[in-house]
């Protein structure tokens, strides 16, 4: 998907989000009740799909982006929370060409996640992009006609949320190590799976370092899996990654890993919820 084709292909795709909640949710009072949710959403995406006319920079882009996303996130958790759920039938029986939805779901997100990335780039993209994608891509597989409408309404809504939460992780990265007068950058969490943290400088001195910490695996019930430090300086400097073991909830790193790197797994982990995230 590309900007000239967005003001009506991504706005398409993104309803699809909204008709998967439809039809799997029956809200209170009948058709007054469906209109009370849907009118307003209706207005704002049509809000939103005017945005693009003024789109002349990548910031312009990702706020046209993020703000239809964000009336869809909105709009399919305000369902949720004042909705039954209704999950009988099959996705097939509502959309005979539901893979094909999925996958035109799945490009706008990619899209949308993209817009981000180029009005907010930074170091760690080696990392966050192909994470990101992944995630999106297992999310919005293609699984067939019989799948039962709950499934495909919890992995829709999950998929929208996080392409949101991307954005948002995005922006707040590159303002906290770019931007004089913010706070103390935190840990940026996605998906319970990816943290990430960048440090304020401004001055470019590649002195200090943005971290991101991705589990690529942990049992919860042993406290056991691995992942990976990934640690970025400004400038030209190669990315380096650590392998991160953990056990008992706890992270062990390689010897020759410098300290402050293992005090940032600590952090990342714990920021993440990870417990007995106790410092090496």
């Amino acid at each position: 998907m590309d900007v000239s084709s967005a003001p009506t292909r991504y706005a398409e795709a993104l309803l699809f989000a909204a008709e998967v909640v439809d039809a799997a949710t029956r809200p209170p009072h009948g058709d007054h009740g469906e209109e009370v949710l849907r009118d307003p959403y209706a207005r704002e995406m049509l809000r939103h799909q005017r945005d693009w006319s003024w789109c002349d920079s990548r910031q312009d882009v990702d706020l046209a982006a993020s703000g239809a996303l964000r009336a869809t996130v909105e709009y399919v958790a305000r369902r949720h929370a004042t909705a039954l759920p209704d999950y009988t039938g099959r996705a097939g029986e509502h959309w005979p060409d539901v893979d094909d939805r999925l996958a035109r779901l799945a490009s706008a997100l990619r899209f949308a996640a993209e817009a981000a990335e180029q009005a907010w780039p930074h170091r760690l993209q080696q990392v966050l992009a192909p994470w990101v994608r992944q995630r999106l891509a297992a999310l919005l597989t293609t699984t067939g006609r019989a799948e039962g409408l709950g499934s495909l309404d919890a992995r829709v809504r999950r998929a929208v949320a996080l392409a949101l939460q991307y954005r948002s992780v995005r922006h707040e990265l590159f303002a906290d190590h770019h931007w004089q007068g913010r706070p103390a950058a935190p840990w940026w969490c996605l998906d319970g799976t990816l943290a990430a943290r960048s440090p304020f400088d401004g001055y470019a001195t590649g002195q200090v370092p943005s971290y991101a910490l991705r589990l690529t695996h942990l049992d919860l019930t042993t406290g056991r899996g691995k992942g990976e430090l990934t640690v970025a300086h400004s400038g030209t400097t190669p990315l380096t990654a650590y392998p991160v073991t953990i056990t008992d909830s706890a992270p062990t790193l390689t010897t020759d890993t410098e300290a402050e790197h293992r005090t940032a797994v600590c952090d990342a982990m714990s920021a993440l919820g990870v417990t007995h995230a106790g410092r090496e």
